[in-house]
């Protein structure tokens, strides 16, 4: 068997963490048996000891680097590779690996951050050289994230696509009735959904002011915001009224997308947006910024792009057109065809644990 050791800072319910749940879950685990090294204990600790995996826990402090050197070299024998998948850390692991002799050391890009200040700028290309000289790997979940943070590599990238258990999220009539019911939603209301952690990138900001602007003119709209995150408390103030459900972390995701309509995506950056691809799924319309790969549309008529530079009006407009064009039987049909696409999990997780064996092979 194959033990991989993933790194991460912690894991928790979230987009990039989920990605390689997802393939966890679906590849042989006879054959591959994935390891965790974090920061710190998460929400999705228990859940992956279940599926096999150990979890190590190294703190993030001054002496991070000296203890990933010694833990690796007490493990060594057993891991011939290593993945890595927060840029923060990255080159310091990929680094202490090459030193300690581990074979593989693979960098995997799951953003695409065009919103950094100056100095992040400065310090990502800092960093991102060691990223690039000591890996041997690079993967990407796009064209884009991976130019992001391979700028001089990025065509040796290899692109995952941030696939996910499609029949999960295939749409319902009769789970769409419950969830409403369960969230206190007429059934002739209309919701707009989001999916994010509450952090600057996500621009809950823009979301919120659209909201509050569209709730003013029409009583029978909704809106559930599913996360948490450094931003939510200050967001929840700017909510003007109490339709705007801030829902947490969640792990009923599925159900709550057949209780919406419409999914509202006006990211500052992206490196896919894996929520945009699990809406499109449920045969939900995506309405996404420009800063959302366009690699992000399944192909069924169920996403489209706005510039930020357009005026709120013009967002509320489209979303408005949007909503009063929804046809559930369009919806059903719309998630049947996106069992079909790159993005289900079954083929991905073919893929990756073709690469994972071809690595060891060698």
């Amino acid at each position: 068997m194959i033990r991989v050791l993933q790194v991460y800072p912690q894991l928790n319910n979230a987009g990039t963490e989920m990605v390689i749940m997802n393939l966890y879950r679906n590849i042989d685990r006879k054959m591959i048996q994935f390891d965790f090294l974090v920061q710190k204990k998460g929400e999705l600790d228990e859940n992956v000891k279940k599926l096999g995996a150990r979890i190590f826990y190294i703190e993030n402090d001054q002496d991070y680097a000296e203890k990933i050197k010694e833990f690796l070299n007490e493990h060594k024998e057993e891991f011939k590779i290593i993945h890595t998948h927060v840029h923060r850390e990255m080159g310091i692991v990929l680094k202490v690996a090459a030193k300690v002799g581990i074979s593989y050391r693979i960098a995997h890009s799951h953003n695409a951050r065009t919103d950094l200040p100056k100095i992040m700028k400065f310090y990502k290309m800092i960093t991102g050289y060691n990223i690039e000289r000591y890996a041997t790997h690079f993967i990407a979940c796009s064209d884009e994230a991976a130019e992001w943070l391979f700028p001089r590599k990025y065509r040796q990238a290899v692109v995952w696509k941030n696939a996910i258990e499609m029949e999960r999220f295939v749409y319902s009539d009769e789970v769409r009735n419950e969830k409403r019911k369960e969230l206190d939603i007429p059934l002739s209301g209309k919701v707009i959904c989001h999916v994010g952690r509450f952090a600057k990138e996500k621009n809950h900001k823009r979301i919120l002011t659209i909201l509050n602007d569209m709730m003013e003119k029409d009583k029978e709209l909704y809106a559930v915001l599913v996360g948490v995150g450094p931003l939510l408390d200050e967001i929840k103030k700017d909510a003007i009224t109490s339709k705007i459900k801030f829902l947490g972390n969640r792990t009923d995701v599925p159900e709550i997308l057949c209780a919406s309509d419409i999914f509202l995506f006006p990211s500052l950056c992206e490196g896919l947006g894996i929520v945009s691809v699990e809406a499109q799924a449920n045969g939900m319309y995506c309405l996404a910024s420009e800063n959302v790969p366009k690699s992000a549309d399944l192909g069924i008529d169920r996403f489209g792009q706005l510039s930020l530079k357009e005026s709120n009006e013009v967002w509320e407009n489209r979303i408005e057109t949007i909503l009063n064009d929804i046809e559930m039987k369009k919806r059903k049909e719309a998630s049947l065809k996106a069992l079909e696409t790159e993005y289900n999990i079954k083929v991905v997780s073919r893929k990756v644990q073709e690469f994972y064996l071809n690595l060891e092979s060698k």
